[in-house]
């Protein structure tokens, strides 16, 4: 009989990664299958012409209870980015305003007098929750009035998901809000709560920060610690269940006693064929274009910042931009600007279709307006995502109880990765670290 291995993980994006790593810090047997011939996922680093472009996320926020020992243990080097990568803004169709972190945020002029008193009332404020899923904007509204809570389920939805407030689930999409309320009753009591409860003295706070050489680097790094346990160029056809034992086909046939399919859920359907997957099929996604927009710092003159996302009241194809050069200098040469925009989503989707010529001219045209200066860049690069981020919607629980179904169903099979209950990197090693704990 052939070498058994304790756990297979399939998928060798960032989650795959994370997990693999985790399992082999916990001291278990692991193989990592990547059916491409690079580990990362939609993490492609696009270098060119001294620009370094990240056409999904480019930073990690560390530390980070669970990220960071993972990122440490496979060697990852990260450099941290300018302290100006805290300052965000969001664009109200006049110009661009300054959002604070935290508590601070009741100072911002994107919202009136009138609408920072009802926020800072959101502790006092009794209201029951529907009986019913209830979307991100409808929560955010109910607990921080309308003002504040159409805007911040706006930015929100745009900055995670490239999503509509009123479609995402707040409980799929934003659980952290939703559990402060029913543990406190309110968001603010509950965030205090959280504050009272970290150790003293309290950890750092997570700040930006870049992996030198970008996110293909960090993965091909975490992909290298593990050695011969990640395979590249292994399509996984078939994993099916005989007993105790998965067997995995492939260029070859393994066994497993575990699997974890880090796969969109559309693709772990294909793989599973002795299954009922048919309700892992047509989960909602919105395609995604970004652009990278550079030149000199006069082509593209850039303020100090993060970046901006578009406000509910804008009329504009531009979800957000990112100030690149700005917070992380090693993305453009000296003297150089680069900035990163993100157009589509659930708003504009099919914006995928147009020509590069239409995309870039209206993204110009709106990054004057946000800017409130000329920009004419030397440099363009256009990299559209039709599988897009997926969206976490008012059925998305609904949909999750086919993955419990089937991870009940079959001991040992494990569904992971941003396609199920959260897509930020952070998030994904805590799963990483969960996952690693479940398996026996």
């Amino acid at each position: 009989m052939p070498h058994v291995i304790d756990t297979v993980v399939i998928g060798g994006g960032f989650s795959g990664l994370f997990i693999a790593t985790q399992l082999v810090r916990d001291g278990r047997d692991v193989a990592l299958l990547e059916a491409s011939n690079r580990p990362g996922g939609v993490a492609a680093t696009i270098s060119e012409n001294g620009y370094v472009l990240e056409p999904a996320a480019g930073t990690f926020m560390v530390p980070h209870r669970a990220l960071s020992p993972i990122l440490n243990a496979a060697g990852v080097a990260l450099e941290e980015a300018a302290d100006s990568a805290a300052l965000r803004y969001v664009w109200n169709g006049d110009g661009l305003i300054v959002i604070p972190y935290g508590p601070k945020a009741l100072g911002t002029k994107a919202i009136s007098l009138t609408g920072k008193l009802r926020m800072a009332a959101e502790p006092f404020i009794r209201t029951k929750p529907p009986s019913g899923e209830e979307s991100l904007r409808s929560f955010l509204t109910r607990r921080l009035g309308r003002e504040a809570g159409t805007l911040l389920s706006h930015v929100a939805a745009s900055g995670v998901y490239a999503g509509d407030p009123g479609t995402l689930s707040a409980a799929a999409a934003f659980p952290l809000f939703t559990e402060m309320e029913s543990t406190a009753g309110s968001i603010t009591r509950g965030a205090i709560r959280k504050l009272r409860a970290l150790p003293k003295p309290r950890p750092p706070r997570p700040t930006s920060h870049v992996p030198v050489g970008g996110m293909s680097a960090a993965a091909t790094t975490l992909a290298g610690a593990l050695g011969e346990r990640y395979v590249s160029e292994f399509p996984v056809s078939s994993v099916t269940r005989e007993g105790d034992l998965f067997w995995i086909e492939g260029p070859e046939t393994i066994s497993a006693r575990s699997v974890v399919i880090a796969l969109r859920p559309d693709d772990a359907a294909k793989i599973l064929p002795g299954m009922e997957t048919d309700g892992l099929r047509g989960w909602p996604s919105s395609p995604v274009v970004v652009v990278g927009v550079g030149g000199t710092n006069d082509e593209v003159p850039l303020p100090e910042g993060f970046g901006f996302l578009s406000g509910p009241g804008v009329d504009a194809t531009i979800l957000g931009c990112l100030f690149e050069s700005s917070f992380a200098p090693s993305t453009a040469a000296p003297g150089h600007s680069l900035a990163k925009v993100i157009v589509g989503g659930a708003r504009y989707p099919g914006i995928i279709e147009q020509s590069d010529d239409r995309i870039v001219s209206t993204i110009i045209s709106e990054m004057e307006a946000a800017l409130g200066t000329p920009v004419n860049p030397s440099w363009i690069k256009i990299v559209r995502n039709q599988d897009g981020i997926p969206q976490y919607d008012l059925k998305h629980r609904q949909r999750l109880t086919i993955v419990d179904n089937l991870e009940g169903e079959h001991p040992g099979l494990i569904f992971a990765g941003w396609g199920y209950r959260g897509i930020g990197v952070a998030h994904l090693a805590t799963e990483a670290v969960s996952i690693s704990d479940r398996i026996e």
